[in-house]
């Protein structure tokens, strides 16, 4: 079952003008380890860096939270495996807010056209009964939304709907102004 869908687009000489002036900071503050390993070796490293942006902004879309409510730029990423397929992988913290949210596997496909990075995510719920304290079936172990944190808590999935439903009718609507 699909947990969250996401999507970026970006123009790619945005990062062009980041990366020509901050250059390693930005790889510093950007880049997971295996991300940077992966950068060393790349021969187009503007493309690399706002592939790799497009692709964290569409993850962190999909499970619910964007850039905020505990989630940084750098719990978040993508590696090519062996055969080119780009992976989303976590840091140590992502991946506890992950399974705190109840995400499950991730897939991400980025492509490039005319100057736009498009990235594309689709993350899954996770495998398995997911239970909150105490082993109680039917519970959601899940982040609740309250004073800009991401908080570990107990809620049902109902009330998981309700406080994102809270979440979404406070931030300014992108299809239209608020009723």
């Amino acid at each position: 079952m699909i947990f969250g869908i996401g999507i970026d687009v970006l123009e790619a000489r945005r990062m062009h003008a980041s990366y020509a002036r901050f250059g390693n900071h930005l790889l510093d503050r950007l880049l997971l380890p295996q991300e940077r390993r992966q950068f060393e070796l790349t021969r187009r490293p503007e493309r690399f860096l706002a592939m790799r942006f497009a692709a964290k902004e569409a993850i962190v879309k999909a499970m619910g939270t964007g850039f905020a409510h505990g989630v940084w730029i750098r719990d978040v990423g993508v590696v090519q495996n062996a055969w080119g397929k780009p992976e989303v992988i976590y840091s140590a913290r992502g991946e506890r807010l992950r399974r705190r949210l109840g995400v499950g596997e991730g897939h991400v496909t980025l492509t490039d056209e005319a100057g736009l990075i498009v990235a594309v995510a689709v993350l899954l719920r996770r495998a398995g009964k997911v239970t909150g304290g105490k082993g109680r079936p039917g519970k959601l172990l899940a982040g609740k939304l309250s004073a800009g944190k991401l908080s570990a808590g107990k809620l049902s999935a109902g009330k998981v709907r309700a406080v994102r439903a809270r979440a979404a009718a406070r931030s300014p609507s992108k299809r239209g102004s608020r009723r």
